[in-house]
Parts: C-alpha cells; sequence; structure tokens
C-alpha cells in the first residue's frame, strides 16, 4: 500500500474509532455497498488490533443484511454478505422483510421495514451502525429542500442519536465517498454496486 493510501486508511480508521469506542456491542446494518463494507471492513481491523481503540477491549460486532427482495440479485447480495463477514469471523443474519403498499411509495416502505427489522435484531446492549456518509447528508437535504420541508425537515444526519430507546451511530457520517473509495482501492475490497 503506498503511503498517502495507508495514511487515508488509518485517518478513516480513527474516526471510526473514536465514534464506536464509547459502545461495547455494535450491529452493523450491512448492505454489501461501498459504504457498509468500508465500515466492516475498519471495525475489524479495529477488533482485530490492527489499529488501536485508546487500549480499550474492541467492541462485540455482529451484522445484518435487510433482504427487501426487490432485486432478482437480492439472494446473490444476500449470499455476498454472509461470505463477507464469515471471512472476517463477524457473526451474521439476515433479516428478510415483505413490503406491504404504502401512498409514499416502495422506497419509503422498503426503508420504514429496514428500520423495523433491524430495531427486532437490535438487542438490549448494543447499539445499531449503519453507514451513511457525508454525500448521503448532502443528498437528504436536497431532497427535503425539494420537498420544501422546514427548519424540522431541514436538520442535518446526526452522528450519533436515539433509536427506539437504544442508539444510532454514523460513523462514517464526516467522510466523502471518494475517501470511502480510496480507502476500500487500498484495502482491495470488493463491494455490490446495487442496480
Amino acid at each position: 500500500m503506498k503511503p498517502d493510501a495507508v495514511g487515508q486508511v488509518q485517518a478513516l480508521r480513527h474516526r471510526v474509532a473514536a465514534r464506536v469506542a464509547p459502545y461495547r456491542a455494535l450491529l452493523l446494518a450491512f448492505s454489501g455497498g461501498l459504504d457498509s463494507t468500508v465500515l466492516l471492513d475498519a471495525l475489524t481491523a479495529l477488533r482485530d488490533g490492527d489499529d488501536a481503540l485508546d487500549g480499550a477491549d474492541a467492541p462485540a460486532l455482529r451484522a445484518v443484511h435487510v433482504h427487501h427482495g426487490l432485486s432478482r440479485h437480492a439472494d446473490r447480495w444476500a449470499a455476498h454478505c454472509a461470505h463477507e463477514c464469515r471471512r472476517r469471523d463477524v457473526a451474521f443474519s439476515t433479516a428478510h422483510v415483505v413490503l406491504d403498499g404504502t401512498p409514499e411509495g416502495l422506497e419509503a416502505a422498503a426503508r420504514s421495514a429496514r428500520y423495523q427489522a433491524l430495531a427486532a435484531t437490535l438487542g438490549d446492549d448494543e447499539v445499531l451502525l449503519t453507514a451513511q456518509h457525508q454525500d448521503d447528508q448532502a443528498e437528504t437535504l436536497l431532497l427535503a429542500l425539494k420537498r420544501g420541508s422546514g427548519p424540522a425537515g431541514l436538520a442535518a444526519m446526526a452522528a450519533d442519536a436515539p433509536f427506539r430507546g437504544r442508539r444510532l451511530v454514523l460513523p462514517l457520517l464526516e467522510c466523502g465517498r471518494a475517501e470511502l473509495e480510496a480507502y476500500a482501492r487500498a484495502r482491495g475490497l470488493r463491494w455490490i454496486e446495487d442496480d
């Protein structure tokens, strides 16, 4: 790995470590896409001692893939996620969801079902990790502006927020997609490009 790539990898891992250090048990929402694959890699590197967590023991880590069944590739994506977790020795499960019709549309139904499944999978002592990043935050803001949202609807995503009686942590929120792509290239990661 080139020296500048090593620095980028270490910087991203240190940001992730800072976000997860207060917690002892983590559940990663793992889609297998670029963002969650980078987060999985960073978390397992921290767990395995590749980078320090300021002397603290690494938190327990599990991953869950929510299978919406919306794509003809959905089974292959779930298998990819299972493989990536197995090779990193991360406990893995798949949550299958059934989407009901909703006036808000398929995307809203999928999001609602996904968060219901994640909440149902989350242990009492775990925090939920998702891999939203800076570019997702900008996209969310633009969509809110387009919909004519007021001040509450324009609020930024919080990097650490309440979630159904527990915590939702977004360790990559300060990272841009280009940084995630550079990390993935430097680490030789494989991820899913959804259709």
